[in-house]
């Protein structure tokens, strides 16, 4: 048998099968490609991120807040010649009265920051159109989270700031013999934002006067501040001194004034 001539050669190979390989658009191989089973390990990188993130964090937000808080504590019973643990404000009695209205008091501010913020971009966008003429518009929501954020971390910084130095001017108006109980931020916003008081009050004896401590009971300028581990503390006006006995000895009488007497 004769040799293939190459005409034959070239024919036979033209008749062999094609195989082609389908690519489809870009979108529909991403797609693909995310319609892929996830990996475990890829599953738990959210749960990873905030062990080893986000509760570090919250544990340092939560440890600076009780700070600030504490500080507001000090400041105000500061100038009653008292402490917060003397008058029954622990870690837990301060975190419990006051952790809520703080951050009450945080959503607050960040929600007046966030529509001032919002108001001050639409009147910015408004100056542009009209200086450069019709611009494409910008997507909104980037725009929104970014006032957001900014929103939180000032109004964060504000209350942090804002917490002792409102302590120290309530304890002002204590000490000059005027009511304190629960600060509120605004009159007609009933948000408690330290829960203090210095309270008006008589004093009597259960019996005789015990040897040693003072005869309070004749007293008319004092300031109930609390108890704690069975002892009462109370705020002299007029002698400027701070007072401490025994609870189980008095009984106290809380007066329903704005202070005082004015001769004090």
């Amino acid at each position: 048998m004769a040799p293939p001539r190459p005409v034959d050669a070239l024919v036979r190979i033209s008749l062999l099968p094609v195989r082609r390989l389908r690519l489809g658009p870009p979108a529909t191989r991403l797609a693909r490609r995310d319609a892929r089973p996830r990996t475990p390990a890829a599953a738990s990188a959210p749960l990873d991120w905030a062990v080893q993130y986000a509760v570090p964090l919250l544990g340092v937000a939560g440890a600076a807040l009780y700070g600030v808080l504490r500080l507001a504590y000090v400041f105000f019973y500061l100038q009653l010649r008292a402490t917060p643990e003397e008058v029954g404000y622990g870690y837990l009695e301060v975190l419990s009265s006051q952790l809520i209205g703080a951050i009450e008091l945080v959503l607050l501010v960040t929600a007046v920051l966030f529509l001032a913020g919002i108001a001050v971009h639409g009147a910015r966008r408004a100056l542009g159109r009209v200086s450069r003429g019709r611009a494409a518009p910008r997507p909104l929501r980037p725009v929104l989270v970014r006032i957001a954020v900014r929103a939180a971390a000032t109004a964060v910084a504000v209350v942090l700031a804002g917490l002792p130095a409102l302590a120290w001017h309530q304890g002002a108006k204590a000490k000059s013999g005027l009511t304190v109980r629960n600060v509120y931020v605004l009159h007609t916003v009933r948000l408690p934002v330290l829960a203090v008081q210095a309270v008006p009050a008589s004093v009597a004896w259960v019996s005789e006067t015990p040897p040693g401590l003072l005869d309070i009971s004749a007293r008319r300028c004092l300031l109930y501040l609390g108890q704690a581990a069975g002892t009462a503390v109370f705020y002299d006006v007029s002698s400027r001194e701070s007072i401490r006995v025994p609870t189980s000895l008095v009984v106290v009488s809380l007066h329903n004034a704005d202070g005082v007497p004015f001769d004090c």
